[in-house]
């Protein structure tokens, strides 16, 4: 039996309300706007429209998998970050509105600093940790005159950040590495003006309490060692041979980390370092400066 759009919403609104879900009327329509290839408006424009049986089985589907836990992106497989839509799997961490504020952060220093140089050397920017690819060619893409380089340990995450840089139309001028951390890089032959990470951070005792879709992203990309500070450690460990001058490194961190990772800076940076916080007033990004 065929359904409106107006009624299969409201049906789907109910479903994964029962099941927990927030925001579930918000996420119903998501749904149904991705498998219609619509935006949201169009779903109240044409709310008496039928849809037809394959679609509803369709729609059914994606929704139990959103009833069960996971991640809505996963889902659909689309997530927007910096304005740009990110193709995401289960091989990679979904991109995250906290980390537009790294980025944001990362691009300012690029037009106050290096940029009014007037170097006739293209912007070089590291991504350790690139996942999805969606810090580095988030840069790429509003930094039209810097090459980007991604390093990560996941080959999937290598594939899909190469098919986001293809899509966003930045291919010609970002490359992905396979490596953990400084591993696939020479000190003699990379030399960066800006190194940027998200890293993972969690404290490993923490992971088991993490809510169920965090949960289901991958430990590779969440798992911080012991204290959550290993990443820090060897990203502190190689900066000083892959840091140009002026050189800027930008940081993400996690709740109640700012002050160990500062006291980690101090033999390279000295003082010289600047603390972001969030929408939520979390202290968010690090930047050290060696210029």
């Amino acid at each position: 039996m065929e359904v409106s759009i107006r009624q299969a919403l409201r049906e789907a609104a109910s479903f994964l309300g029962q099941k927990g879900v927030d925001s579930a009327r918000s996420e119903a329509e998501v749904i149904l706007a991705f498998l219609l290839g619509r935006d949201k408006s169009y779903l109240y424009a044409h709310g008496e429209e039928k849809i037809t049986r394959e679609l509803k089985a369709a729609y059914k589907e994606m929704l139990q998998r959103r009833g069960q836990g996971n991640p809505l992106a996963y889902i659909t497989g689309k997530k927007e970050f910096m304005g740009l839509t990110f193709s995401v799997n289960e091989s990679v961490l979904i991109p995250r509105p906290e980390t537009e504020h790294l980025v944001e952060a990362v691009l300012d220093w690029s037009k106050r600093i290096f940029l009014q140089l007037e170097k006739e050397v293209p912007l070089q920017i590291l991504d350790l940790g690139t996942g999805c690819g969606n810090i580095a060619i988030s840069l790429a893409y509003y930094l039209p005159s810097s090459l980007v380089t991604g390093v990560d340990l996941g080959k999937k995450a290598l594939e899909l950040a190469l098919q986001n840089a293809q899509s966003i139309g930045v291919v010609e001028r970002v490359k992905f590495l396979y490596g953990n951390y400084w591993e696939p890089l020479s000190p003699e032959e990379h030399k960066f003006h800006i190194v940027v990470s998200n890293p993972p951070y969690i404290p490993r005792a923490a992971l088991p309490f993490l809510s169920p879709e965090v949960q289901k992203e991958p430990r590779l990309a969440l798992d911080g060692g012991p204290d959550g500070l290993d990443a820090y450690r060897y990203i502190f460990g190689g900066i000083k041979r892959h840091l140009a001058k002026p050189g800027l490194l930008a940081l993400e961190i996690g709740e109640h980390q700012a002050e160990p990772v500062m006291e980690m800076s101090r033999p390279d940076f000295g003082h010289k370092n600047e603390i972001i916080k969030d929408y939520a007033g979390l202290e968010r990004v690090l930047l050290f400066s060696n210029g």
